[in-house]
């Protein structure tokens, strides 16, 4: 039954294909085996042009073509591979699961397939069987079955646990999609299992974990999303019995964040609180999270994660100190690749700007008025009242006279001092009279 059944596939297959070589030719060896139930392995695989070892499950039997294929290997360069392991349920493209291990056990085929495209990926079932057919002999495909007993892993208790999974919401196509999740143990005692990252429903990353009683341990994946097509995808980290999926968005382009009415004073005392705010806006059509910055004379001062959903805004507003000397800087918001600059003047406090304060020219003016204040020599001329001690009363009108000094004294007011000077001089006349 399984010869028949098999040699109608190999027929059905290589019709839609082009002509195979006539030295195209492969063997396989796959003998009966116990497994866990997430993968196989071939006693060996001998290809003339290389190509995959394909595992079809029994409904093969059924004439179920392209729906058997429930494994595949990695591109195998032509010639002898041996125990080549096959992940089942697992990296098969255009195939959809919904179970990720054997349950029971079954009756397994291997079958070398060709790689008609020359692309080293196999795209049997994704095509409908239109390429990478399998290797035929006589008319039929080359295979080889076996019994495979599945056995249960042996576990000392509750499967791992997932949580605290981070991952971009966004990725532009082509840049790396970096996940991680934490995976702990519940147990009371050490354990080992598999931990497997999902993405599309695939694994594309599976690692066995051992952790000692309560332990956790950082999980991390890496998906190159230039091989993805842009779209939104369910993503996720799963053990054995507990998971957590997201969900990602594979960008085509992602628009940096934009930046207008950026508001800030103009000027500010050393040491004043300066508050500066802008309008941040998302050009996408969907939610984004990016670093906004604030710059002050160049330096950064702050980042700020900024979230938005697709074309909206917010106004973000940051606080600085102005602790530099005086003087006049610039200042300025950014995004990834737009921003927008200011100038503020840094004054001391209780000081205007250069021109306006004290020391100018104007200023210098008031310390002449300091020089008139040498115009109280004038009130030397007082002296001449001591022509009133004299005798003779002319004298002491003299004397009175000398009083007029006593205008000289007056003289203080003028802006020059030297009136109070001349007040002295008119004594000098007195003197020979009152001789």
């Amino acid at each position: 039954m399984l010869s028949s059944v098999v040699g109608m596939v190999g027929a059905q297959e290589v019709r839609p294909q082009a002509a195979s070589p006539t030295n195209a030719n492969a063997t396989v060896a796959f003998s009966d085996q116990t497994t866990d139930g997430t993968s196989v392995t071939v006693d060996s695989v001998n290809t003339s042009d290389g190509g995959f070892a394909v595992i079809h499950d029994d409904s093969l039997l059924d004439g179920e073509v392209t729906g058997s294929v429930i494994g595949v290997s990695e591109y195998l360069e032509p010639g002898e591979h041996e125990n080549v392991t096959v992940t089942l349920f697992d990296g098969v493209p255009g195939a959809e699961f919904t179970q990720t291990e054997l349950t029971e056990d079954e009756t397994l085929i291997a079958m070398p397939h060709r790689d008609t495209d020359a692309n080293e990926t196999y795209d049997f079932v994704a095509t409908n069987g239109s390429v990478d057919g399998p290797y035929v002999a006589n008319g039929s495909a080359v295979t080889d079955s076996a019994s495979v007993t599945v056995e249960a892993a042996q576990t000392t208790g509750e499967s791992f646990v997932v949580s605290d999974l981070a991952a971009p919401e966004v990725v532009e196509r082509g840049d790396a999609l970096e996940v991680t999740a934490t995976v702990e143990n519940p147990n009371d005692e050490a354990d080992t299992q598999d931990v497997a990252y999902r993405f599309d429903g695939n694994v594309t990353a599976r690692e066995e974990v051992s952790l000692d009683a309560g332990e956790s341990t950082e999980f991390t994946a890496t998906v190159n999303t230039s091989e993805v097509d842009s779209g939104d995808y369910i993503h996720g980290v799963y053990t054995r019995e507990d998971g957590q999926p997201a969900q990602v968005r594979i960008a085509g382009e992602i628009a940096s964040f934009e930046v207008a009415d950026l508001s800030a004073p103009d000027s500010a005392n050393v040491g004043d609180e300066v508050t500066v705010s802008a309008t941040v806006s998302n050009p996408n059509d969907f939610a984004m999270e990016q670093p906004v910055q604030f710059r002050f004379d160049g330096d950064l001062v702050e980042t700020r994660s900024v979230e938005l959903d697709g074309e909206s805004s917010t106004t973000v507003q940051f606080e600085t100190r102005t602790t530099g000397p005086p003087g006049t800087y610039i200042h300025s918001v950014f995004t990834n690749d737009f921003g927008q600059d200011a100038v503020i003047t840094v004054e001391t406090p209780g000081e205007g700007p250069p021109d306006d304060r004290p020391g100018g020219e104007d200023g210098e003016d008031g310390e002449d008025d300091e020089d008139a204040e040498d115009g109280e020599d004038g009130e030397d001329a007082e002296d001449g009242e001591d022509g009133e001690d004299g005798t003779d009363g002319t004298d002491g009108e003299d004397g009175t006279d000398g009083e007029d000094g006593t205008d000289g004294t007056g003289d203080e007011n003028e802006t020059d001092g030297d009136a109070g000077e001349n007040a002295t001089d008119e004594e000098q006349p007195e003197t020979p009279e009152d001789a």
